[in-house]
């Protein structure tokens, strides 16, 4: 297995444990990251049935920050774009990280220790499975960046939770705690944070104990009848990309890094 920098990934029997290694930013998500998580991501399937479920979890008080907003700031409607990486491959973007963690046979637990805000999210709820510390918190916070929801949470959010509640938390902003996640539908299990991993490593372990055949094709199966995730980040990029060279995206951002409220000017 490949070794990553800002992320490790570790072998549990039969239950891979991806960990997001940036916890000085609470895991925020820049181009290196990005692209090794989409890197182990493609490899996973090859594992199969070697490693049958994969658990995803943060380091430190963090589980996904979302996008690294130091970045943003310096290269504003450039996060859009379609870079290609080494190996010459295009669309391995933050926004394309659900569509990833989806297409894998393996079902997938997210164990959300702390913040998942932004993409970090999105990532979450891309995941089959959601277990959170008591110390989570969850927010779909890109409208206080300028910005409308991407990484599928546009689709991911409202099967999940239904309309009411993703026009809540997208049209507001708000941070919501791991109660009232598990009390919307968002997560399945509130536990005690010394006892997230175990917890999620106890669910791969019953979900792994079952046929892998079997599993595969249920995770399939559970997820033929959504929205197509990648029209939904393609809708995302049609209402998103315009929005970041705006005066109130960039003073959003700003404000954020300067820790003073924003101005926006409409325009």
């Amino acid at each position: 297995m490949q070794k990553y920098e800002n992320l490790s990934f570790e072998k549990i029997n039969y239950t891979g444990v991806i960990t997001l290694m940036r916890g000085e930013v609470m895991n925020a998500l820049n181009r290196e990251i990005t692209l090794e998580f989409h890197s182990l991501l493609e490899k996973l399937p090859e594992m199969f049935p070697e490693i049958r479920v994969v658990v995803i979890t943060g380091e430190g008080r963090g589980f996904c920050s979302g996008a690294d907003l130091s970045r943003m700031a310096a290269r504003g409607s450039e996060n859009r774009k379609l870079p290609e990486d080494s190996s010459g491959h295009t669309g391995n973007r933050i926004q394309e990280l659900a569509s990833s963690i989806r297409r894998i046979p393996q079902p997938v637990i997210a164990a959300v220790n702390g913040a998942a805000v932004g993409a970090g999210l999105s990532i979450a709820l891309a995941c089959d499975i959601r277990i959170a510390s008591e110390e989570a918190k969850f927010s779909a916070i890109f409208v206080r960046r300028g910005l409308v929801p991407d990484t599928a949470a546009s689709s991911t959010l409202s099967e999940i939770a239904g309309h009411s509640v993703a026009a809540e938390m997208c049209l507001t902003g708000r941070i919501y705690d791991a109660k009232w996640a598990k009390s919307h539908g968002l997560v399945s299990h509130v536990v005690k944070p010394q006892r997230l991993i175990s917890e999620a490593l106890k669910f791969a372990e019953d979900i792994s104990s079952n046929p892998p055949l079997a599993v595969r094709n249920t995770k399939q199966l559970l997820r033929s009848g959504y929205r197509d995730w990648v029209d939904a980040v393609s809708d995302e990029d049609h209402y998103g990309s315009p929005l970041y060279d705006t005066y109130d995206q960039k003073e959003a951002v700003q404000a954020f890094l300067e820790k003073r409220d924003p101005v926006y000017k409409g325009k």
